[in-house]
């Protein structure tokens, strides 16, 4: 798992264009550039940034704009996107949040709300129909076949 307390906010520019990003590991992540500039296999040979590189006639310089302790890419992220708002990044294809998944969000928010979870998913409620049922299954168990007999058989 990356150290974020020592993630970089970085820019890359190229003539008058400015591209924003971050890593936790400066060195690696300016190789992984170079690369992607020049190998035409590359996923990313066609991105914006790449591409204004080349037009500029490979010109371009990356240096660090900050360093940023945190605990998290969410944190990371936030903070790459205010920079890169703030510079008026013009070679960045997206906002910067666009590398958070959802699945690494909700991994994230669940690592730091176990116990509330927990205690949610524990919780027990009674039906109207007379079931027993967990209070965050409450909607599944109204649209199940059993809930739905009970509650015609309650209505007759």
């Amino acid at each position: 798992m990356p150290d974020y307390s020592k993630s970089v906010i970085y820019t890359i520019r190229s003539r008058h264009n400015i591209y924003v990003g971050s890593t936790t590991d400066f060195r690696s992540r300016k190789k992984q550039h170079k690369s992607s500039l020049t190998n035409e296999n590359s996923k990313a040979y066609n991105f914006k940034l790449y591409k204004t590189v080349r037009q500029n006639a490979g010109e371009w310089d990356m240096k660090p704009h900050s360093i940023f302790q945190c605990g998290s890419k969410l944190e990371l992220s936030i903070e790459e996107e205010r920079v890169r708002q703030l510079l008026t990044a013009d070679m960045n294809s997206n906002s910067c949040g666009t590398g958070l998944t959802i699945p690494d969000y909700d991994k994230q928010y669940r690592e730091q709300n176990r116990d509330e979870i927990n205690e949610k998913q524990r919780q027990k409620i009674t039906c109207e129909c007379g079931c027993v049922v967990n209070k965050d299954g409450l909607t599944r168990h109204r649209k199940r076949p059993k809930h739905i007999l009970l509650m015609e058989k309650l209505n007759q």
